[in-house]
């Protein structure tokens, strides 16, 4: 076999066979592939990239530039002869020529340029104070405090959905596995009560009962077999697990009741939830919006300074001409805000009253957690007490089922008896399965309400 083609075997073998994955595992992979958590990661590098560009206003800010420039007209200003009649004036007090030998003063035109311009220039400038740009810096970084926490609260989503997802293929492999049993015992049944068809001993009607409850229970097996194929597609959905591909699930029902299923005495610790810190965090932005706003009353001061060289030249290369004309300046700016026609008493206004929305959303929060957390608990209990109970109902629907069984095979029960236990069994079966997954999901919910999921 040629070597590409073996590799392309054991890959296929290996997409064929699967990955497997205990629910630690899977939230794990869930936290790694999702979309949504890689959103919030790319909002967290953006956020990261606006406090770089907020903080570079306050850092010194250097620009430099050539100009050139060529004028085909030079611009030119009429200028009147103010020498001539000066040195008319002196010579007619020295008697040398007489009043009316002077001439009217002349005007001609008289430029400052040259046609060639060429300007090289070097600008620095620095902020030395502004205070709505300290706090803004701040509500950039508190903004990134912000995106973080909203990426703890898709991950804790995630983390919930994965769990459910795989909770629930647990739960229908379950199902199947009793199922599958309950078919066993029911085949090896009818097989026994065939024969006895066969020596006289039970009716035609015994048979065909049993055969129709068998034929049930494998059209129940087809059924619960498209369900785990649909309940995987969630658990790879919620994963981000490629849908094409086979997954197994190393953890059963039991194993997941008892590693997650804890004690309800967690004490409520508001502080723990991650949309009540959303609020707190929501609510120091805005704070610091307002004293941005405040801020902007205050004087701000920027430094500056320039150099700028320029050659004027009627050849641009002709270095007989007059050489670099330097110019150096060095200043600070003030600006001093006295009316803007009440724009920054609008947005204190606007910013005061999104503080007062927010203290109100976040008492609303606390009531309205207080009252998750307890119906929550509530349920948890309920759940295990559910879960109890139908243990018991379980172990009495067995004994009942084994003795009806019993006595069908000595004779002296009905095939009526036994369908009926047998039918009180596979609901009981499965009412105390379904218990299980409702006990597991009380519990996150519980956790989630808590903040300790």
């Amino acid at each position: 076999m040629k070597p590409y083609i073996l590799i392309l075997s054991i890959l296929y073998t290996a997409s064929l066979s699967g990955q497997s994955y205990d629910l630690a595992e899977a939230v794990a992979y869930g936290l790694e592939h999702s979309n949504d958590v890689k959103i919030k990661q790319l909002d967290i590098a953006s956020a990261d990239s606006d406090i770089k560009e907020y903080r570079a206003i306050g850092i010194p800010q250097v620009n430099g530039g050539i100009d050139y420039s060529y004028y085909f007209e030079l611009p030119v200003q009429p200028v009147e002869d103010f020498i001539s009649p000066a040195v008319y004036g002196v010579l007619f007090q020295e008697n040398v020529i007489q009043p009316r030998e002077l001439a009217d003063p002349e005007v001609f035109e008289f430029t400052f340029f040259q046609p060639h311009n060429l300007t090289g220039k070097i600008e620095a400038s620095s902020l030395i104070f502004d205070g709505s740009y300290l706090y803004g810096l701040k509500a950039a970084r508190l903004y990134k405090e912000l995106v973080n926490r909203e990426l703890e609260l898709t991950e804790q989503d995630i983390k919930s959905n994965v769990t459910k997802a795989y909770a629930a293929v647990l739960v229908a492999q379950k199902n199947k596995e009793v199922l599958d049993q309950n078919i066993a015992v029911l085949t090896k049944t009818l097989s026994d009560t065939k024969a006895f068809f066969e020596n006289g001993f039970v009716e035609s009607l015994d048979v065909d009962r049993l055969q129709l409850s068998l034929d049930g229970l494998k059209t129940q097996s087809s059924n619960l077999d498209q369900l785990i194929s649909v309940s995987k597609n969630l658990l790879k959905f919620q994963m981000g697990y490629p849908i094409d591909q086979e997954i197994i699930l190393t953890e059963n029902l039991e194993e997941l009741e008892s590693q997650y299923i804890a004690s309800n005495d967690q004490e409520l610790d508001i502080t723990k939830r991650l949309e009540y810190q959303l609020l707190e965090t929501n609510k120091e932005l805005n704070q610091l919006d307002l004293k941005r706003h405040k801020a902007g009353y205050l004087p701000s001061a920027r430094a500056f300074a320039s150099y700028q060289g320029s050659i004027q030249r009627t050849n641009l290369f002709d270095s007989n001409e007059a050489g670099i004309l330097p110019t150096l300046v060095a200043g600070i700016s003030i600006n001093i805000p006295i009316y803007d026609g009440g724009q920054k008493s609008a947005r204190m206004q606007k910013s005061k009253l999104t503080l007062e929305k927010i203290d109100l959303q976040k008492r609303e929060f606390e009531r309205g957690m207080k009252l998750q957390v307890e119906n929550t608990r509530l349920a948890y209990k309920n759940a295990q007490q559910t879960v109890l109970n139908q243990k018991n109902s379980l172990a009495l629907s067995q004994k009942i089922f084994d003795k009806t069984q019993i006595k069908f095979r000595e004779g002296v029960g009905s095939s009526v008896e036994l369908s009926q236990a047998e039918s009180d069994l596979y609901q009981t079966q499965g009412s105390y399965i379904s218990a299980l997954y409702d006990l597991l999901l009380s519990k996150i919910d519980m956790d989630i309400a808590l903040g300790i999921l």
